[in-house]
């Protein structure tokens, strides 16, 4: 009974970061979850600005 317990709570934390990121990427904001020198939308502002 445990395991489908944690099994569902894992089902619906993955659902809920897939959920946040497509929101955030049609936004057209970082989707990573930290935006660094690492994420491609930074280098893009990057380039832009110089």
């Amino acid at each position: 009974m445990i395991e489908i317990l944690i099994t569902i709570v894992l089902v619906i934390l993955s659902g809920y970061i897939i959920y946040r990121n497509i929101k955030k990427s049609s936004k057209g904001e970082c989707n990573c979850s930290d935006c660094d020198t690492h994420c491609p939308k930074y280098d893009d502002k990057i380039k832009i600005k110089k």
